[in-house]
């Protein structure tokens, strides 16, 4: 009888792995999707009607730099956000290292709702994605997909920023007489 016990055990626990495998496998599965889906993109944004998004880069002192996405301060009640963000220099498979993410992989869902912020339900102020890489020029493409309230129709945003360092400042021609 006690060996019994002892292999059903075994089984729940080997069951149990097996699905968290799956569940991982399956995420991952959606990670490549919307990676695929960035780097099959033709048409690009630069600012969106529905939120604000903004880049930045900063030098560290170990010689690498720091690129930051930043999305927040909604217009509209978006739902279930996911976002990706892509170092823009290959392709998804020869690509050793992940690109930052927002609710791919978290088993939670995160809304951005205008003038709603409640982290214990997932109301969102805003989200910020960033990486390290070795250059001080940087080309992002970032994807940001929500649903609608009842989580039928979905919106997809792609973004493509080449911020750079050593870019001269640009002064308004006003300021200059």
């Amino acid at each position: 009888m006690r060996k019994y016990v002892i292999g059903v055990l075994i089984c729940l626990l080997l069951a149990g792995c097996n699905q968290s495998d799956i569940v991982l496998k399956e995420k991952y599965e959606t990670y490549k999707l919307h990676y695929q889906s960035i780097l099959n993109s033709t048409q690009f944004k630069q600012t969106s009607s529905n939120y604000n998004i903004s880049t930045s880069l900063t030098a560290l002192s170990d010689g690498n730099y720091r690129y930051d996405v930043f999305v927040d301060e909604p217009k509209i009640a978006m739902y279930d956000v996911e976002i990706l963000a892509i170092v823009d220099d290959g392709l998804l498979l020869i690509s050793d290292e992940m690109m930052p993410s927002i609710g791919i992989y978290e088993d939670s869902e995160y809304h951005l709702i205008p003038y709603q912020v409640d982290a214990e339900l997932g109301y969102q102020k805003g989200f910020n994605l960033n990486g390290i890489v070795k250059e001080n020029k940087v080309n992002l493409k970032v994807l940001v997909m929500w649903k609608d309230y009842f989580k039928i129709k979905t919106d997809r945003e792609y973004f493509n920023f080449v911020i750079d360092l050593n870019a001269a400042v640009e002064t308004p021609a006003e300021a200059t007489e």
